[in-house]
């Protein structure tokens, strides 16, 4: 499968957290390797799925769809990046959106 780098979701990781995140850094939950969110690989299908270019364990993934956005970043470890606390914007962990707002 043909990937990206994380520079390409530019655009949305500034519609997510409110600022330029690509460069952030953060270190993969699975093999702890560090890098910039604009390093990391980024595959496109029916949601982003973005992955660790060390191991390839995923670190985020992003759906989008009537004008919202769920975004999980369970995958990326010290990184300090906070998603805006507006309506549309959903956080899941561990597959639930624990923000309390809309279900996906």
């Amino acid at each position: 499968m043909t990937y990206v780098d994380g520079n390409a979701i530019g655009g949305l990781l500034n519609e997510v957290f409110g600022h330029e995140a690509t460069d952030a850094s953060g270190r993969c939950a699975a093999c702890g390797a560090e890098n910039f969110v604009g390093a990391l690989r980024v595959y496109r299908a029916a949601g982003i799925v973005v992955r660790c270019p060390s191991c390839g364990a995923v670190v985020m993934r992003f759906v989008e769809g009537r004008d919202q956005v769920w975004a999980n970043l369970g995958g990326l470890l010290g990184s300090g990046l906070q998603p805006l606390g507006e309506g549309r914007i959903h956080v899941v962990h561990g597959g639930q959106v624990v923000d309390g707002r809309a279900q996906p």
